[in-house]
Parts: C-alpha cells; structure tokens; sequence
C-alpha cells in the first residue's frame, strides 16, 4: 500500500503517576525515574504533503511564540532524509501548555511517526527512538503510550503491564510553570530512587487502584505547592472531593485525580473550576500517538503491540468534558 497523501495524528496528553529526582547529570539533565500514564485528552496534527519546506498553523489553544516550536525541530530531523519534499501541517491544540501533560513531546512523537508514513522515510523503530530521544526526554514515551516507567533524563522507556482502567480529572489553573524553575529548585531523592519506582511498578500489577494510589509520589510537589497556592489549592480539592487518588503532574501545573465512574469524576472536576481551573473529565488510554489516513486508520500504543480500536466520542466531547471560569 502507498503512502496517503494526507494524515490525521491523534497526541494524546500523559500523567505522571510517580517520579523521582535522582540527582543531576553531566550534560545538565536531571537523572529522574518516572511511571507515566497516556490519558484521551488529545492534539491533532493535520499533514499534508508538499513539493518543500516545512509550513505550521495552529488553533485551538495559544502557543507560546518565544523559541522554536518543537514541530520545527521535529521537521529538521526529518528534512535531512527527505530533503525533495515539504509537509503542510495544522496543529489543533487542546493540551493546556506547560502544564505538565506533555502536549508538546506528544505533537513531537505524532509528527514523527505521522512524517515516516506520509514522506515514506521507512524510518525502523530504532530510528524513530533516536529521533525522539534527541526532541525531548518524554517524546520517546508517547511513541507508543499506555503505561510506562521511564529512566536516565526520561528518555529510556520500558513499558509495564496496563494501570487498570479509570476515569481522570485534569485541573489545569490559569498558571504556567517552567521546568526549568521546577529542576532548579527541586531537591534531590537521596534515599528512595528507583525503590519508590519499582514499589509503585509492582503496584500496578495489582490491577487495583486502591493499592497503586498510596505509592503515588512526585518530587516536585516539595517545590510546585508551597509556592503556588492555588495549585495547592487544586491538590486539596481534589482530596477532598474522594477521588482514588491525586498527585502534581510533571512539574505541573496540572493536578489530577482518578476516579472509578464518570459522576464521581465530574464531581471533582467541579469543585476543582469552582477555584477557576479549567477542567477535563476523560480516560485512562492504552495508546500513544495514533495515525489516521483520511481513508482508515494506523494505530500504535499500548504495551508494544497495536492499540484497541478508537471510539470517537471519546474525542468528540461526549465522554470528555470542560468546565472553567
């Protein structure tokens, strides 16, 4: 089968269920170990094929103007082996930024997997990792999504038997956070390290949230929550409200809380928009990056092998909502 000439990316957004600062490294990263979680909050990437170069529009929401986007980047790695050939891309953009979801790694992933099929680079596994790897520390992550645990600056992925399935509250304040800051102040794990990963790991082969969610750790919590009250704010809320579990994503700005059945998400997430979040009720996912021709679909994710099949409410808004002031 050729190429399409036009791809649909689905990228969807991801929570850190655990992670630990492990010390810093000499090239400047942070040594970190991390267990992530994909979840169906989703960016589109709309390609298309072009005789050269390399042209990006966005909707949805605003993306900062303060560097190169990481689509261009992306693009540059790509160039150099189909320099002939352009691509047309039109990001829809419905991750809130810098807010600990990975949005940007994921658009990062979905362009390169979504890039390989269209120009038909025949880029192997191996390269696409690479690739990612050099894009970002969690872009090689959401090549395939689901579960995972991840090492060295993040780059490093094994992928774990799936979290049990649940509903997930994303409160995002009107706040941006820079990982930067976070990594600077952030103190380093001297004494659980990878323990507390591999508890939290051997926690999830439970199948059973109520045993995973007391192993739930984030180091940057000691930084992000003093400092911002209204994240703090969110974290209590969320407490309060029953959810199974809540923690700091990333180094935030979004907090999130699972829950077992849709009213006792929407619940929470209301009392999280009455302290002016802007708030998503949606699924845990198997996938990571998902590519759709305008005539079928390719799917990738969930524990190295091909993803369940995608039911479009979970997208439409029907099964994930938002509520905000």
């Amino acid at each position: 089968m050729g190429a399409p000439r036009a791809l649909r990316v689905r990228c969807p957004a991801k929570i850190n269920l655990g992670l630990w600062i492990l010390g810093r490294r000499s090239d400047g990263f942070h040594e970190i170990d991390t267990v992530m979680q994909s979840v169906a909050l989703e960016d589109d990437l709309f390609l298309e094929e072009t005789p050269a170069g390399f042209e990006l529009t966005t909707a949805g929401l605003p993306i900062p103007k303060d560097g190169s986007n990481i689509l261009e980047r992306a693009w540059a790695l790509v160039a150099a082996r189909s320099p002939s050939r352009g691509v047309r891309v039109r990001l829809v953009k419905r991750i809130p930024v810098a807010a600990g979801l990975g949005g940007g790694s994921s658009d990062a992933a979905g362009f390169l997997l979504g890039a390989n099929r269209l120009l038909a680079l025949d880029l192997s596994d191996e390269e696409l990792q690479e690739f990612a790897a050099r894009l970002g520390s969690d872009v090689p992550f959401f090549l395939k999504g689901g579960t995972a645990r991840a090492t060295g600056r993040g780059e490093q992925v094994r992928h774990l038997c799936p979290a049990p399935p649940a509903w997930v509250v994303l409160a995002t304040p009107p706040l941006a956070i820079s990982t930067t800051w976070a990594y600077g102040r952030a103190r380093i794990s001297l004494t659980a390290g990878d323990r507390g990963a591999s508890i939290l790991a051997a926690a999830i082969t439970s199948n059973e949230w109520r045993t995973i969610t007391p192993h739930f750790h984030n180091d940057f919590e000691d930084v992000v929550l003093p400092e911002f009250e209204i994240v703090a704010g969110l974290r209590r809320a969320l407490e309060a409200s029953g959810v199974l579990g809540s923690l700091l994503s990333g180094s935030g700005s979004t907090v999130f809380g699972l829950a077992r059945t849709r009213d006792e998400a929407q619940s929470a997430a209301n009392a999280a928009a009455d302290l002016g979040a802007r708030v998503h009720v949606v699924r845990t996912t198997e996938r990571g990056v998902t590519m759709a021709g305008l005539s079928g679909e390719l799917r990738f994710g969930g524990c190295g092998g091909p993803g369940p099949a995608m039911d479009p409410r979970d997208f439409d808004g029907t099964r994930s909502g938002t509520r905000g002031r």
